[in-house]
């Protein structure tokens, strides 16, 4: 429950823990309250007093101070000897805040504060002696952290026990409430890490500082060293300056918010007026302190400023507080907030949203216009930025961008001019990257630019893309996502570094600072000549000769403690001469060597050497060999090298692959009355739903060809938007006449239809992503199914990747196949493919895989089939395929003839076409005759052609020929078979 301005608010006793950390305090206080100690309950505004009986004559005096800004909390206040104000819990305010938390009637309201009580209107002097101690306080956290980083320093890593990590933790909460955030958040950092090394693995932290885990292929235990250095850097650095800080020296605004925090109330703030704002991105995480930040990122079409709005609260509290809305597809003209001091983006309090009106083209027009014009001025402004040491890593930027470059195991997002930023690597981000370019143009990325692996990297937030129907912004990736990883480490860091065409001085100055890490690591003590001479010739070769000389220098100090700062000093002043160095990499777009990627107008990759087909191109996907980029080049080569007579007469399983579809579409465009009779073929036989929608792509190919069949594709495709029962193939279908109808004489009347209906989706995207409830999220998502349009895909996606709500997820996904999204095959694959791990996610995607019916996801089907996973659900999935299965299918039964015995193997191919189901057997039949098991084959062919009279009759035909006049028990009994399911003989009872 939520204070009224000036009054306390209101707690549960579930909730003590979130605001008296130390658990020993709260003990004594609860034993202290249940003892009856506490005297003369009071409350007055914002504060709660007592008088607690202790070993002295006269009792203490107590009182708690609530506040509810930046975040709810109390400050305690006692006249004993062991806390004053400003500190931690003692037990006396402990026990204050359990008498509140359990019986809040039992305090008296107070006119005013008690006489003598700490933190009244006339305790000037004690409020006086409270900050001074407070001083004194964060001056003692400081020197205890330069104490440790002095003894990690000298000693290393190695004598580290779990004592000493538990050390580290309980400093970090005595950091925090003295109000040492920055310290605070790199100790608990730092003992996560180490943490993380004793247990055989690095988990991830709050930030690209800290370390997602060690490479693959590390040893157990192997500590991250680059991670663990820049963390010994970073305390060491804000010691330093917090020590001249407590000196004396001032503090800028924006180091007072980034090292200490404040309560910056609204006169410290700085107005900004007339703002036009655009909400890029849109973010709920949860810190490693239990605090969960709701924030939205904005970029100001004035200025070309970013800012964020935050809302901060305990985990406790997020629950019952309504959360922070997005502004999703809206533009907030004329906003005026506070801004906080910090660095970008800078954090913003609105005092007036202004006029709120839809995001249009216009205002996606002007965000290009203020975004940074090449890769070059992005990092410009991270060399800027990265000036100041205690800058947080990443700088917020939009920068335009016309091609992204995959190139191994990493995309590069490349300028006009091809110069290029590198992406993480992430598969969840490549995934979401390509459900945004399929069929559009990348005109800018907005997002976070810093160094990865000495890779000048941008993590990227949302894109804007111009599609047929003109420009959007999409998501691509949740702020805070696990896409930030850390730096990676040893060969990990020097393979991705060279695979991404690092700079030779970048990657030889990476390797020093990762030498220097892991000297760091072992212990200063040991640092002899014998180690930093060679490193030092190595940054000779770098022309960093003062940089050299200092660490040449630095073993000649007998006293290794003597070392530390200027050691860290050279770390530091490495790692701004590596942002430097770690200029764009140039993509050479006119020499041949690369080449586009189908229906991603805006990806390119490196000319494949050979054409692959799909199934070794299906093994290397698996195997994570080769990203989908490549793999489209591949698929469509291999099927433009089909005749077209194949591709018509192979529908099954090439017009199944959504892959394929593209390369059909452009082959069957001038074939005319041939690709509407095959379109016709796929849209009528009993298939999976990809072969559909593949007919649909070749119809619209033959209309926006011309020709004499023009107007028969066109009438097709209208039959298909008016009357088929699947809403993808209907919304698919619909989409296709307006792209073929936008740029004729009713084209006005199209664009205006479609504006009409894409503010509807606009609508229902903005409540699915921003509603504060799971119902309302889920109402918006089953509208926005039902409205049937492709422009929907994007946020249904969201919703799938990041919706807090595990049923919104749930039905994103169906949403997703019933739309025909065949970007979410392959994710549907490694979600069944988890099924040991999440039935129920494994569940979801069956579900979905069948629905597709794309081929790409029937072998993870198939391996389900045979583990009995699911059998009644798997066995639907694989029938909802249609002829396409049937192949695969078959081979699998033979391959392990127990499974004919399971009634689902058997109720799939009994609802599957009589006639294809006969074809299929007939082939096997005709390829397997001669084998020495075949005899043994045929009977089992005769149990899988008993589910129809028609294919029992056909098989049993085939195999009495391909028998006739063999001999041997095996043979005889298949022959027997036959003749029963002809009527020759009669069946037993």
């Amino acid at each position: 429950m939520s204070a009224a301005p000036g009054e306390v608010q209101r707690i549960g006793a579930a909730e003590l823990r979130a605001f008296i950390q130390d658990a020993g305090e709260l003990k004594k206080g609860t034993l202290l309250y249940d003892g009856g100690q506490l005297l003369n309950l009071a409350r007055y505004e914002n504060k709660l007093f007592c008088e607690a009986r202790g070993s002295g004559a006269s009792p203490y005096k107590v009182t708690l101070v609530y506040s509810d800004a930046p975040a709810p909390g109390f400050k305690g206040r006692c006249t004993c000897p062991a806390r004053t104000f400003n500190t931690a819990f003692c037990k006396h305010a402990a026990a204050l805040l359990v008498a509140w938390a359990r019986a809040p009637e039992s305090f008296a309201v107070s006119d005013a504060a008690p006489p003598g009580a700490p933190g009244g209107e006339t305790a000037r002097k004690s409020v006086k002696k409270g900050a001074a101690n407070a001083q004194a306080l964060m001056k003692s956290g400081v020197e205890q952290v330069s104490t440790l980083v002095r003894e990690l320093g000298v000693a290393g890593v190695a004598t580290i026990g779990a004592d000493r990590i538990e050390q580290m933790e309980k400093l970090a909460e005595g950091l925090r409430e003295n109000r040492l955030r920055r310290l605070s958040a790199r100790t608990l950092d730092l003992a996560a890490l180490l943490r993380g090394q004793a247990a055989g693995s690095a988990p991830a932290a709050r930030g690209p500082q800290a370390a997602a885990g060690p490479p693959a292929g590390a040893r157990r235990g192997a500590l991250p060293a680059v991670a663990y250095a820049n963390l010994i850097a970073d305390l060491l650095l804000t010691a330093r300056k917090l020590e001249k800080h407590l000196a004396g020296e001032p503090l800028d605004d924006r180091h007072v918010e980034e090292l200490v925090g404040k309560t910056w109330k609204a006169s410290d703030r700085k107005p900004a007026g007339a703002l036009t704002l655009v909400e890029y991105a849109f973010s709920t995480r949860t810190t490693s302190d239990d605090f969960v930040i709701r924030e939205s990122r904005f970029l100001d079409l004035e200025s070309g400023r970013h800012f964020s709005e935050k809302q901060i609260l305990p985990a406790f509290m997020a629950k019952r507080t309504e959360p922070k809305r997005s502004f999703a597809g809206e533009v907030l003209a004329g906003a005026r907030a506070t801004t906080y001091p910090g660095y970008p983006p800078l954090r913003l309090d609105f005092t007036d949203l202004g006029d709120k009106r839809p995001l249009d083209a216009g205002a996606l027009d002007a965000v290009l216009a203020r975004a940074l014009p090449d890769v070059g001025a992005a990092l410009a402004a991270l060399q800027e930025h990265r000036k100041d040491v205690f800058a947080p890593d990443l700088v917020p930027v939009a920068v335009r961008i016309d091609t992204l470059f995959a190139r191994g195991a990493r995309l590069s997002a490349v300028d006009d001019k091809g110069e290029a930023l590198h992406l993480p690597d992430d598969p969840a981000l490549e995934e979401r990257l390509a459900g945004s370019l399929r069929d559009a143009r990348l005109r800018a990325l907005l997002g976070d630019v810093g160094i990865d692996a000495a890779l000048p990297t941008l993590w990227p937030l949302a894109a804007i893309v111009e599609g047929p129907l003109g420009l959007s912004l999409l998501p691509v990736v949740e702020q805070g996502a696990a896409a930030r990883s850390g730096p990676l480490e040893g060969s990990a860091w020097n393979a991705a570094a060279r695979e991404a065409g690092a700079s030779p001085a970048a990657i030889a100055l990476g390797e020093v600072r990762e030498e220097l890490a892991d000297a760091l690591a072992t212990g200063l003590t040991g640092l002899s000549a014998r180690v930093t001479d060679p490193l030092a010739e190595r940054l000779r070769d770098l022309r960093l000769e003062k940089q050299a000389a200092l660490l040449q220098g630095l073993p000649q100090r007998p006293d290794p403690a003597d070392r530390l700062d200027d050691f860290i000093k050279l770390y530091q002043v490495l790692e701004m001469a590596l942002v430097r160095l770690a200029g764009a990499t140039h993509v050479d777009r006119e020499d041949g060597a690369i080449e586009r990627v189908p229906t991603y107008e805006s990806v390119a990759v490196a000319r494949p050497d050979e054409t692959l087909p799909p199934d070794e191109v299906a093994r290397r996907r698996a195997a994570g060999a080769m990203n989908r980029y490549v793999a489209a080049v591949h698929h469509a080569r291999y099927y433009a090298s089909l005749p077209p007579g194949e591709l018509v007469g192979s529908i099954f399983p090439i017009w199944a692959d959504g892959t394929a579809t593209p390369t059909i579409a452009r082959t069957f465009a001038p074939l005319g009355a041939e690709a509407i009779a095959a379109a016709e073929k796929a849209l009528t036989v009993k298939a999976g739903r990809v072969a559909k929608l593949t007919a649909v792509r070749v119809l619209q190919a033959v209309v926006q060809h011309g020709g004499p069949a023009r107007a028969e594709a066109a009438a097709m495709l209208g039959r298909v938007a008016e009357h088929a029962k699947d809403a993808g193939l209907r919304a698919l279908a619909r989409d296709a006449l307006d792209v073929a109808d936008s740029t004729g004489p009713g084209g006005a009347a199209v664009r205006a239809r479609r504006a009409a209906r894409m503010e509807r989706v606009q609508e229902l995207a903005k409540a699915l992503g921003a509603a504060p409830t799971k119902e309302e999220r889920l109402e918006a998502l089953k509208a926005l199914a039902e409205l049937g349009d492709l422009a929907a895909l994007p946020a249904l996606r969201r919703a799938f990747y990041a919706d807090a709500a595990r049923g919104v997820r749930e039905e994103a996904a169906y949403a997703l196949a019933q739309l025909g999204d065949v970007e979410m095959v392959e994710t549907f694959a490694r979600m069944l493919a988890s099924r040991g791990e999440d039935d129920r996610e494994a569940k979801i995607a069956a579900y979905a895989l069948g629905y597709l019916g794309d081929v790409r996801g029937l072998s993870e089907l198939l391996s389900a089939y045979a583990e009995g996973y699911k059998p009644g659900i798997v066995a639907d999935a694989i029938r909802a395929f249609g002829p396409v299965a049937l192949a695969p299918l078959v081979e699998l039964i033979e391959a392990r003839p127990e499974l004919a015995k399971r009634a689902a193997a058997l109720d799939a191919l009994k609802k599957m076409d009589d006639t294809a189901v006969a074809g299929c057997l007939l082939e096997r039949i005709e390829a397997r005759r001669g084998d020495a098991d075949f005899a043994e084959k045929a009977q089992l062919y005769l149990k899988l052609a008993d589910v129809h009279p028609h294919s029992r009759r056909e098989v049993a035909t085939a195999i009495a020929a391909a028998l006739a006049g063999a001999e041997g028990k095996e043979a005889q009994a298949a022959i027997k078979a036959a003749q029963k399911a002809l009527g020759v003989v009669k069946r037993s009872k």
